[in-house]
């Protein structure tokens, strides 16, 4: 929605401009600040290579399968990368990447084919529960596949939007089905005002149009504080994240810190140097 890509670019000037105020989750940061703090082993990686934000990561799975049909193209390349995991995780992931991209790229086209999938039979689900009609019909067309798909992608065109608001937020998936059902509403009173020649009855279908305009107002405005409460929600999570930034930030400025963090790097490096395999 329109409202809700301008308030989102709001989230982030807002966050940052609260961020020099002094509040609760910084006071607790500095209180905090006395215990002992322990090496975050992922502060040697590149940012994207952290936490569930690296989509594209392999499962243990992925790369057995890759490695086996690198064995079969390259067997050389395949040993070095071998030896190189024992040295360094994530240089043997970048090269695994590059020299099994045909295995690569089909296990890719795998998950996205899967996803999909998914996200039909997710969507397919709350179509036989928020409108049973619309999923009846469609299942009837099951046995061609081409018609099938047609009339899938209306349904999802109509419906779609409901469902993503739904599952992100329930309330607002509520809102937007009684939305589209008042518009409905609207278009089918429309036509009746339209193609009436009684003033009488013309003047009741404007009476029933003006209280389903009433309705819909009342909604539009819910939609917007639904919206709202959740972009408030997150600027509290941003700003939850600025101070643990700068609590952390500000610890490893501590050269005490800092030393104990290099270290301990240099001693993991020569564990795994000593695990390399030369034969």
């Amino acid at each position: 929605m329109a409202l809700h890509r301008v308030f989102l670019l709001m989230v982030i000037g807002a966050a940052l401009t609260l961020s020099s105020v002094p509040g609760r989750a910084e006071e607790k940061g500095k209180e905090e600040k006395k215990e002992e703090k322990t090496i975050d082993p992922n502060m040697w990686s590149p940012p994207e290579q952290v936490g569930g934000a690296w989509r594209m990561r392999l499962t243990e799975e992925e790369i057995g399968r890759i490695m086996e049909q690198l064995k079969k193209d390259n067997p050389k390349k395949a040993k070095e990368l071998e030896e190189l995991r024992t040295l360094d995780e994530e240089k043997f992931r970048r090269e695994l990447r590059e020299y099994g991209k045909q295995e690569f790229s089909k296990i890719m086209r795998e998950r996205i084919s899967e996803y999909r999938q998914q996200q039909r039979d997710e969507f397919l689900k709350w179509l036989e529960e928020e409108y049973s009609q619309e999923a009846k019909e469609l299942g009837k067309l099951n046995s061609n596949a081409e018609v099938y798909n047609k009339k899938y992608d209306i349904v999802w065109k109509k419906y779609g939007y409901i469902y993503d608001a739904w599952r992100r937020n329930e309330e607002l998936g509520k809102v937007l089905k009684q939305d589209l059902q008042l518009k409905n509403r609207r278009d089918s009173l429309l036509a009746k005002y339209k193609k009436e020649k009684d003033a009488n009855k013309k003047k009741a279908f404007e009476e029933q149009l003006r209280e389903v305009t009433a309705n819909r107002f009342d909604l539009i405005v819910r939609r917007k504080q639904i919206i709202l409460d959740e972009l408030l929600e997150k600027i509290k999570e941003l700003q939850e994240q600025i101070s643990d930034q700068k609590n952390e930030i500000r610890e490893w400025m501590n050269p005490e810190f800092r030393n104990k963090a290099i270290e301990e790097r240099i001693k993991e490096l020569m564990e795994k140097l000593a695990k390399f395999k030369w034969d």
